[in-house]
């Protein structure tokens, strides 16, 4: 008997739902980014086909999912924290 194909579990995030979904929670961070001047974790949830935003500690600190997800840093390089944007 013949299995049959999985699905692709990310085909979701092409979609116009899925670009969406993506932008609003970009932007979403890069405002909580520029407004603490904090990094803020952006994850993907594949199952519930979300996205997910967090605070991140500093560099140094960070484990697990926090050096998996995408990074936002503050776009003013004045009011980042230490330990926190892109230097």
């Amino acid at each position: 008997m013949a299995r049959k194909p999985k699905s692709d579990p990310l085909a979701w995030l092409s979609t116009a739902a899925g670009q969406a979904a993506y932008s609003k929670a970009r932007a979403e961070a890069q405002a909580r980014a520029n407004e603490t001047g904090y990094d803020i974790g952006l994850e993907r949830n594949d199952l519930f086909k979300t996205f997910r935003t967090f605070m991140l500690p500093q560099r140094q600190n960070r484990s697990g999912h926090e050096l998996q997800c995408e990074v936002v840093s503050c776009e003013n390089l004045d009011r980042c924290k230490p330990g926190h944007g892109p230097r």
